[in-house]
């Protein structure tokens, strides 16, 4: 859509000149005055152009299209998490929150934080390579990895938002 290859490493800064380069010929705008027809259409693809901007610029987004491209929902409600690893992280980082905030341990808030922002990355990188080829190979492990991912970034704004209610108090 956007005249990029299909790829998850994507160059973001490439990414955002050709969205410019395509919102300035399909905003809406152009076409005040031109006939309802072509100012929905203008509109409809507008609003493609950015909706598909928001998922190329989030790796988690960006991974799980690719993934769906080949059919492979790894994020739908019928997949189960079935790798204990990732149950039990859950669980630890969980109860690490919920510790830290009771104790309004903002130092520990920011530990916490650093931690789950490196693992992020560290996924982000696994993605990278998983998905260098596509179509991707190894489509169960780049599932789980993108599970982890989602964890990551939901957990990430419990944290924010938990730093925030300690702010306000």
């Amino acid at each position: 859509m956007v005249g990029l290859p299909e790829s998850y490493d994507l160059n973001l800064q490439a990414l955002r000149s050709q969205v410019l380069q395509l919102q300035k010929v399909l905003h809406p705008d152009r076409f005040a005055q031109a006939e309802a027809t072509t100012r929905r259409f203008s509109l409809e693809w507008s609003t493609r152009l950015n909706e598909a901007l928001a998922v190329l610029r989030d790796p988690l987004k960006r991974a799980d299209y690719l993934l769906q491209r080949q059919g492979i929902d790894a994020l739908g409600e019928q997949v189960k998490v079935a790798d204990p690893s990732l149950l039990m992280t859950q669980m630890v980082y969980r109860e690490r929150l919920e510790d830290l905030l009771a104790a309004r341990d903002q130092n520990g808030l920011d530990q916490l934080r650093g931690e789950v922002e490196d693992a992020s990355s560290k996924a982000v990188n696994k993605l990278h390579i998983l998905l260098k080829n596509l179509p991707c190979e190894q489509v169960d492990e780049a599932g789980s990895v993108l599970r982890e991912l989602q964890f990551l970034d939901k957990l990430l704004g419990e944290i924010e938002r938990g730093e925030e209610s300690l702010q306000n108090l």
